[in-house]
């Protein structure tokens, strides 16, 4: 499902952009680029949630029994970070330059760090979503746009 975020004030850097050679504009693209993927890497201190607290119990009978099974079999661990790391190694960046785009194809990354479907769960916990992560940087990612048009056009000798 394509996504796209629109955060106030980075549509008039794009126009502004626009005004600069190809060449500014890729080097502006790759910088920024770099700088997000790096942002959106960065998980939310852990925090212990109950999931009573997120859900108000569990769902059915056949559920509880299944996650009691499986703390037993060791497979969960109630009170400890069980984070894969696989959100923050799903973040790839597709194309190149002015035309890059920052993607994370991991089914769940939606209900972790979504805009509209972010879990409750991960909400309490203190999980970002990607326009807020974007909003808070939005400075900072100017700044870098602007250090790549000025060093693409230090380059072409402008």
């Amino acid at each position: 499902m394509p996504v796209d975020i629109v955060i106030d004030g980075l549509e008039e850097l794009r126009s502004k952009l626009d005004r600069f050679p190809p060449e500014a504009q890729d080097e502006a693209g790759e910088m920024v680029g770099e700088y997000v993927l790096n942002i959106m890497r960065e998980y939310a201190p852990y925090k212990y949630i109950p999931f009573k607290s997120a859900y108000g119990g569990f769902f059915s009978d056949k559920q509880r029994k299944y996650v009691m099974a499986s703390i037993r079999e060791g497979k969960i661990k109630p009170g400890g970070p069980n984070r894969s790391q696989g959100l923050r190694e799903g973040w790839v960046k597709m194309g190149e330059g002015a035309d890059m785009l920052i993607v994370n194809p991991v089914p769940y990354a939606g209900f972790v760090v979504g805009d509209t479907d972010q879990s409750r769960m991960h909400k309490k916990i203190g999980w970002w979503t990607v326009s807020s992560r974007l909003g808070e940087r939005a400075e900072q990612i100017e700044r870098l746009a602007k250090a790549g048009v000025d060093k693409a056009i230090e380059k072409l000798g402008l």
